[in-house]
């Protein structure tokens, strides 16, 4: 890799990115979003900042469309991790680890929680050194039956806020809250084997969050936040959390 391939990419993102930080968090969390290129030249650039391991895993995707994405997705990675860090090094030395269930985290930040997600449109990257936090972007776009799969995997009065809507409102309901419930997975540092049914929300008339683990607060503990474009659905969930200050006395972020 050169300099100039990270230069690239760097300036790749901050020309095309946008701040998607709801206006009531910006004291808690950063949240930023970049559109997917159909340029083979991006994601060549891209890759020039990854690693082996990563083109590795970007190789066993079966399309090259898909390897294009996963190496875009990790490029934009590294450049949040870059912003959290104030850090003009190259993106290849920005390097996530994973903790067992799969939350990134810099080890140059062990304070700083991350989350990031992707559809075919973009990327989506969220970070915060006060919170724990969980993003989730959905494309809105999908033919599926959200009635349904709110049946399987939503409460009972999620499902029927899904199955009460109409039309294209059915499909914007459901990944309204299959986004929330995968956002505030993260923010606890898990994924969907924990189970959808870990958390509850209501969306009308004011979204807020019914139900959750009380071994992680309860709902009292979190915050939930909508982000929504014309072709995606995205969600940010804030949990605040416990930490001990240098001198030794107990606080809670909020």
């Amino acid at each position: 890799m050169t300099r100039n391939d990270s230069d690239w990419v760097n300036d790749l993102f901050a020309a095309g990115a946008r701040d998607w930080t709801p206006a009531s968090t910006h004291h808690a969390a950063h949240v930023l979003y970049a559109p997917v290129s159909r340029d083979p030249e991006t994601s060549r650039r891209c890759a020039s900042v990854l690693s082996d391991t990563e083109l590795q895993r970007a190789d066993r995707f079966v399309t090259e469309d898909l390897k294009a994405h996963f190496k875009q997705r990790r490029a934009f990675r590294r450049y949040c991790g870059a912003i959290a860090l104030g850090s003009a090094r190259p993106l290849s030395q920005i390097i996530f680890q994973e903790t067992e269930n799969g939350r990134p985290y810099l080890s140059d930040l062990p304070d700083f929680w991350f989350s990031f997600s992707s559809s075919r449109f973009g990327f989506l990257g969220a970070w915060s050194s006060t919170h724990a936090i969980g993003v989730d972007l959905e494309d809105q776009t999908r033919n599926l039956d959200g009635a349904e799969l709110a049946q399987r995997f939503f409460s009972a009065a999620e499902a029927k806020a899904v199955a009460a809507a109409v039309g294209q409102a059915r499909l914007r309901t459901f990944f309204q809250l299959w986004s929330l419930k995968e956002a505030a997975l993260k923010s606890i540092g898990e994924g969907l084997p924990f189970g959808l049914d870990a958390f509850e929300f209501e969306l009308a008339p004011n979204l807020r969050v019914v139900g959750a683990p009380r071994d992680h607060g309860g709902p009292e503990r979190f915050n939930a936040h909508m982000i929504e474009g014309t072709d995606s659905c995205a969600a940010l969930v804030i949990r605040s959390v416990v930490r001990f200050s240098s001198k030794n006395r107990v606080e809670q972020s909020g």
